[in-house]
């Protein structure tokens, strides 16, 4: 990625912020994408953008080094092969007598408007930078109403750039990016970087607007200098480093005034200045020296949601699980602990905070980290090997399409123990919806019970909700449809809420956690006896292990 550009949705240009300093695709394109928004009503999330080469602005007449020096530094290299290309043309238009002068910024700024002046250059589906003839269409476009508008013959696109584009809370977030990067990972990136300065900066949680991306336009700068994202890391960096943005960025809540105010208090009553834990002393860069907590704890929460193919019987086809570790810790010191696993062959793909040492987990497959201080995501991990028992909730359904509508019975059996569940399952784009005096829900002993359900128009989907021990049932029901061709869909989502003491869906188990050698405990404790508060503070250390699993997603064959 390029840069990015915050703009009013009326197309006014707020910010803008370059990724890197040799970037190949220069922010000037800003004027193109604001006569783009002007011209259309709705802003499409991709649009494509084309680049001017540099040599198609260049003249006999008029050269210059210096204008030339400036050229280069905003446009990306041409290869040998091009160069000798554009230097036929060169000659071949000195040969006709037709020369194209180099251009300012001022003039390629009145060129921009020129060209969005035209339907054709302001259309994004029209301009497509990976048909290198598109100029060849544009060019003729422009040649009837050249003489009224006075500006010269569009130059030839080298290549092509696109803007993805993100409208949200009155803002318009507009990437710039090559054409061959995946769009996907830019909005993933525009997602990431809006809810972090809303949630954790400027409004908590309420909605924000330009006039306060105007009033906090060093704090925006900065946050998007520390989350910009790098070959290395697409989706930004330092996301999972909250405490460095803080530090390098802090909040209103911790600011410079409030931190002297509170020190100038405690100066007062005579109380001792105890510095605050500082990033920057540390020798690593997700956590602070000089922690001191008088309760230690750290806490493992493993949360789980598999994805199933089940036959007609119930069967399990395929089976996957995605499993993530949160962490909460509360440690004093420098901490290196270890995480080890019964079997950790049962994970088959794992990714890692990049406080986990990589090698230890290829060599000896345990978890060996120092972890920041507060809650972080420790690792994810997913497995497709075949579960020892059976997924914790198995649909049976049997399904019939008549003319006018259909009926369902699904029989559903739980295996592990859940307090909640529920069922959401998409009945055709031309249903009409569900009978409700048909709708029934018997247990497995034949006693009826009333299960909340909600039919939604608008998705074309029903959704039950089961509480208590009356998951084992089968629901029954008649849906109507406008044509016969209506065909309910063959995936039914499951979100289910299971006991604290359920085990793994994969038969993961956690052997034990525990500090990597035990100098970190006796450096802890020579530092309590020189501590005034040694009475208040203790050496043990709360651990604990959770698992649960939320949510399904299953593949029906009926």
């Amino acid at each position: 990625m390029e840069g990015l550009l915050i703009l009013n949705t009326d197309g006014s240009l707020i910010l803008r912020s370059r990724f890197a300093t040799s970037s190949a695709y220069p922010l000037t394109i800003t004027d193109t994408l604001v006569h783009i928004s002007r011209t259309h009503q709705l802003i499409p999330p991709v649009i494509y953008l084309p680049l001017l080469s540099p040599h198609a602005f260049r003249s006999n007449h008029n050269r210059s080094s210096s204008s030339s020096e400036s050229s280069d530094l905003d446009y990306e290299d041409i290869d040998e092969d091009e160069d000798e290309e554009n230097e036929h043309e060169r000659e071949k238009n000195e040969g006709s007598g037709h020369s194209i002068q180099q251009l300012n910024s001022s003039q390629t700024d009145s060129l921009h408007s020129s060209f969005a002046a035209h339907e054709s250059w302001a259309t994004p589906h029209y301009v497509n930078p990976l048909n290198h003839n598109s100029d060849a269409a544009i060019v003729p476009t422009l040649q009837s109403s050249q003489d009224d508008l006075q500006v010269p013959p569009l130059p030839r696109l080298q290549r092509g750039a696109i803007c993805c584009n993100l409208i949200k809370h009155n803002l318009w977030l507009a990437c710039i990016a090559s054409s061959n990067m995946e769009p996907s990972i830019v909005f993933e990136y525009l997602h990431r970087f809006l809810d972090f300065l809303t949630n954790k900066y400027l409004t908590s949680g309420i909605s924000i607007g330009p006039t306060t991306i105007e009033a906090n336009f060093d704090l925006v700068l900065q946050l998007i200098n520390l989350t910009a994202p790098t070959n290395e890391a697409p989706y930004g960096k330092n996301w999972c480093e909250s405490g460095l943005i803080e530090e390098l960025v802090p909040s209103k809540e911790k600011s410079l005034v409030k931190l002297i105010s509170q020190a100038a208090e405690s100066f007062k009553s005579k109380n001792q200045i105890r510095l605050r834990p500082s990033i920057f002393a540390s020798p690593i860069p997700w956590r602070p020296v000089g922690l001191e907590y008088t309760k230690q704890e750290i806490l493992l929460d493993f949360t789980e949601s598999v994805s199933v193919l089940l036959n007609q019987d119930g069967k399990a086809i395929r089976y996957e699980v995605i499993g993530v570790v949160d962490v909460r810790s509360r440690l004093s010191g420098m901490p290196d602990l270890i995480l080890r696993f019964v079997d950790p062959k049962k994970i088959t793909r794992v990714g890692f905070h990049s406080c986990v040492r990589q090698a230890r987990w290829d060599a000896k497959q345990v978890v060996s980290f120092v972890p920041p201080d507060g809650q972080f995501r420790l690792m994810s991990y997913q497995s497709t090997r075949s579960p020892a028992n059976f997924p914790p909730v198995i649909v049976c359904p049997t399904v019939t399409v008549g003319k006018q509508g259909g009926s369902f019975s699904l029989l559903i059996s739980t295996v592990a123990p859940l307090v909640k569940l529920k069922i959401c399952w998409h009945l055709g784009l031309f249903s009409n919806g569900i009978l409700s005096e048909q709708t029934q829900c018997r247990t497995r002993d034949g006693r009826r019970v009333e299960p909340i359900w909600e039919w939604d128009d608008v998705k074309k989907e029903i959704c039950w909700e089961i509480n208590g021990n009356d998951l084992d049932c089968c629901l029954t029901g008649l849906w109507t449809h406008r044509t016969i061709e209506n065909q309910p869909s063959h995936s039914i989502k499951l979100e289910f809420e299971s006991k604290p003491t359920s085990p793994s869906l994969i038969g993961l188990k956690v052997d034990k956690l525990e500090f990597l050698n035990s100098s970190f405990q006796l450096n802890h404790q020579s530092d309590l006896f020189n501590n005034s508060h040694v009475n208040n503070f203790s050496l043990n250390i709360r651990k604990g292990v959770k698992m649960k699993f939320k949510e399904g997603k299953y593949e029906i064959r009926w």
